[in-house]
């Protein structure tokens, strides 16, 4: 009922913004997936907003790469010292779009078949522009290589497109959580009973009417490098602990905590390490629930990077190929 507000004259109506869609991207060190991740969106958004805050030099040139076929859809800004949050929050306020979306360098969508992204752009442009929207968004996760995932976290429905509005910001919620019930992820090589992250939240008022597509419209390839994987184990905690005067870098505190838990003081050893109990929590990729693979993900499965090993079907780790 709530969000009916607008209609009624409770609270103001949604700017008067074109009906198209800002996609918000933030990237930082190495984005190995941000060529298919963007080009799978070139006709889904009416803008991409790349917030570099300290990109490789791999990553930029791969951006400057894109340019040549994304031409103006593509909007380049550097912000090297701002936090998550303040970035994303940049990026709403940089938005020209009614609808706002913040994708991640390693999200690849569906650009035919039943989950074309683009049926998700139609049926928001059909939605009343008089009202303020919330939608999420289903997706697949990967994990270890292109053919595996986590048997608890095949699907995904944490991804989110949203009415721009100056009332729509991105906040720290801190969270305690029982480590017996998060996904098998963020429960391996874990001890004790409680893990204590801090994640990024969109916050809007009441008067947004939530919605949920349940397709899944794309895939959250997060398959990366073993120090990558590493320290994204570490990532929320990091957040969480808050202590930044000591852990000043997410890098400063996996050091800290592979030599405190493990025993280890090397990264690459800790990376190996971490990788072995890592795989071996994943499972096949199941095809009947998840469907296919985006087009955009066909080249990297016939030339994988990344492959998961196996010993008498036994998965014992995973090999990088350079």
């Amino acid at each position: 009922m709530a969000s009916f507000a607008p209609v009624l004259g409770i609270v103001a109506k949604p700017e008067t913004k074109p009906n198209g869609v800002t996609a918000i991207v933030r990237v930082r060190g190495e984005e190995e997936w941000i060529e298919p991740s963007l080009l799978s969106i070139r006709d889904f958004a009416d803008e991409i907003i790349v917030l570099d805050n300290k990109a490789s030099a791999k990553t930029l040139e791969s951006l400057d790469q894109l340019k040549g076929h994304l031409g103006d859809l593509l909007k380049y800004k550097t912000y090297h010292d701002l936090n998550i949050y303040q970035l994303s929050n940049l990026g709403l306020r940089e938005a020209q779009f009614r609808w706002v979306v913040r994708w991640d360098a390693d999200f690849v969508a569906h650009t035919n078949g039943k989950g074309n992204i683009r049926n998700l752009r139609r049926h928001l442009f059909e939605l009343d522009p008089r009202r303020y929207y919330l939608v999420y968004l289903a997706a697949v996760e990967l994990a270890g290589d292109l053919s595996h995932q986590f048997p608890d976290l095949r699907i995904r429905s944490d991804g989110q497109i949203h009415t721009a509005s100056r009332w729509a910001t991105y906040i720290p919620v801190l969270r305690r959580l029982d480590v017996s019930g998060v996904p098998l992820p963020d429960r391996i090589l874990r001890e004790g009973s409680t893990l204590k992250i801090t994640k990024e939240s969109l916050k809007v008022p009441k008067f947004y009417q939530i919605l949920r597509w349940h397709e899944a419209i794309y895939f959250h390839v997060n398959v990366k490098s073993a120090w990558h994987t590493l320290n994204r184990y570490f990532w929320l905690e990091w957040l969480g602990q808050g202590n930044f005067r000591t852990y000043p870098t997410l890098a400063s505190y996996t050091l800290s905590q592979i030599q405190d838990r493990w025993g280890i003081s090397d990264p690459e050893d800790a990376a190996r390490f971490f990788m072995r109990h890592y795989c071996q929590g994943l499972d096949v990729y199941d095809s009947k629930l998840c469907g296919s693979y985006p087009e955009l993900l066909r080249p990297f499965l016939e030339r994988p990077k990344y492959l998961v090993q196996y010993t008498d079907d036994e998965i014992i780790g995973r090999t990088e190929i350079s």
